[in-house]
């Protein structure tokens, strides 16, 4: 086969590759994008998007004969028409000569779910499509309101909401870090501003956060450049971690979450139980709240479940970190999880999630 037939082969390949693909310029412009690219980011000219920031060591390897044919597993910053946000990407060297090249940026996704689930979240953040619901979690025996979740609400063109069970995973796995967590924190500001007014002081807010997400470069400085913008005291602000995806170093992941601590950020092990490393997690991560998964709270009457449930309690009493079970939906699950020795909780039986227009009177009506 000649030269030119076989380039012919490889440009119609990734042109109609399920991956996404981009081709990059060392002075940031994208000079070719293939199908796949273009329907996530949903582009008609190229100029409308640009590699804002990519890691220095990667554009400066040309010149080595060595690196023909390596690649990178690292984020890349993505400028797209008023928004950028990081991407999990490969980035594969391609040398022209000996000091010049190309990059070819292929934008790590391994479904069309995946790709559904990047256009709908991009379009979300590029037309104001994200919200936030926040859901009370209480003292069991006295109702006191301990802490407050943000739960993400994505919205379509049409207004419907998108299943989160459909767009998170995906979101998490690919490590699309900023799309979500930078706008949740743009709508946390608007909660901040009156949290103290609606009686919740000392109530704790929670943000979710994947474990994907902690292991990103920038994790720390975000969040804790948040509590210092905003001035927030100790335990005020807090990040809940889900564990359905496994940390990838867990060392990594100790330091970054040590050093939100340091500036009074709780942490929170998320769906504990539901995921890869539960009981690693609370021994090798700096974890101030379990957060039982709904699954135990839901079956609290299995005996063997029941069983369960106390031994976390008796864990978590004995490295004095805080417990809270999910899902407590009937006054029959409220008092087993008392009984075994749960005393704070969150569900549809104490509260259910409201919008920050509607969460005043709800806590009033609450209070009341």
């Amino acid at each position: 086969m000649q030269s030119d037939q076989e380039l012919n082969y490889l440009t119609k390949s990734l042109l109609h590759h399920p991956s996404p693909y981009i081709i990059y310029e060392l002075d940031g412009s994208i000079a070719w994008a293939n199908i796949a690219a273009k329907y996530i980011f949903n582009l008609t000219d190229l100029d409308a998007l640009k590699v804002a920031k990519i890691d220095e060591k990667v554009t400066s390897n040309f010149g080595d004969q060595d690196s023909i044919a390596l690649y990178y597993d690292t984020p890349i910053e993505i400028s797209l028409r008023k928004i950028t946000f990081y991407m999990r990407t490969r980035v594969h060297m391609i040398p022209v000569d000996e000091t010049k090249g190309i990059m070819l940026i292929e934008i790590l996704c391994s479904s069309r779910a995946g790709l559904d689930a990047l256009r709908k979240t991009i379009d979300c953040i590029e037309y104001d499509r994200i919200e936030l619901a926040y859901q009370k979690q209480v003292n069991l025996e006295t109702n006191e309101v301990t802490g407050v979740e943000a739960l993400l609400r994505l919205r379509d063109e049409d207004g419907s909401y998108l299943r989160n069970d459909l767009i998170i995973p995906q979101i998490e796995g690919e490590s699309l870090f900023s799309l979500v967590v930078l706008e949740s924190l743009k709508q946390l500001e608007k909660f901040f501003a009156v949290k103290e007014s609606i009686g919740l002081k000392d109530a704790t807010l929670y943000l979710n956060v994947s474990a994907h997400t902690i292991m990103h470069p920038e994790f720390c400085s975000i969040f804790t450049d948040f509590v210092t913008k905003h001035s927030l005291e100790p335990n005020q602000f807090g990040l809940e971690v889900t564990e359905t995806a496994e940390l990838a170093d867990i060392q990594i992941a100790s330091d970054s979450l040590n050093a939100l601590k340091k500036q009074g950020i709780k942490i929170a092990l998320d769906d504990f139980g539901a995921g890869y490393a539960s009981l690693r997690y609370i021994q090798d991560l700096p974890i101030d709240v379990v957060k039982l998964d709904k699954h135990f709270t839901f079956n609290v009457k299995d005996p063997v479940t029941s069983r369960l449930i106390g031994f976390v309690t008796e864990v978590c009493k004995d490295l004095n970190l805080e417990m809270i079970g999910e899902g407590v939906e009937t006054e029959e699950e409220r008092q087993a999880m008392l009984g075994l020795g749960c005393k704070i909780g969150q569900g549809y039986l104490m509260h259910r999630p409201a919008f920050l227009e509607s969460f005043t009177s709800s806590t009033e009506e609450h209070d009341g």
